[in-house]
């Protein structure tokens, strides 16, 4: 398969490169990247006030002939088009932990907590509308601290 979404560096992509001490993953490949990925979103979806109303988002999941991983998400059933109501962007995961959005020509670091929850809250916002992102955020931070005092206490 020829991976018609991946963009170097050198192109024109508007390369955000984050401090380096908040990188949540180090050494992984794009697919175990891409599904750690969607373990966060699923815990971020949790946090928005569509989680009452819609049923979670699908992942859609393809790895490419040079590893690289291409991820979206839809609302509906991908197996039946006339049920999908939204949909995300395409992402592709190179092997440095960096998402390509062609769309809007971004790449995006995959290893970075604060890119991480960006991205989430972006794939939620294209497929259901505007919704408090900071207000999720604060809830995602708050279940998080929430859950280390558990195991700390454990």
């Amino acid at each position: 398969m020829q991976n018609l979404f991946f963009k170097t560096k050198t192109s024109n992509s508007a390369v955000y490169r984050p401090d380096e001490r908040f990188n949540v993953y180090q050494g992984v490949n794009p697919e175990r990247l891409t599904k750690a990925f969607n373990n966060i979103f699923l815990l971020y979806w949790e946090c928005t006030p569509f989680k009452d109303e819609h049923k979670v988002p699908s992942m859609l999941m393809s790895i490419n002939d040079d590893k690289t991983a291409n991820f979206s998400y839809v609302d509906g059933d991908p197996d039946d088009l006339e049920s999908v109501k939204g949909c995300s962007c395409w992402y592709t995961v190179d092997h440095e932990g960096y998402a390509h959005v062609k769309e809007f020509n971004e790449v995006l670091d995959l290893k970075n907590a604060v890119h991480i929850n960006a991205i989430a809250a972006t794939i939620i916002r294209d497929i259901f509308g505007n919704f408090d992102m900071a207000e999720a955020g604060q809830i995602f931070i708050n279940n998080m601290l929430k859950e280390s005092k558990k195991r700390k206490e454990n």
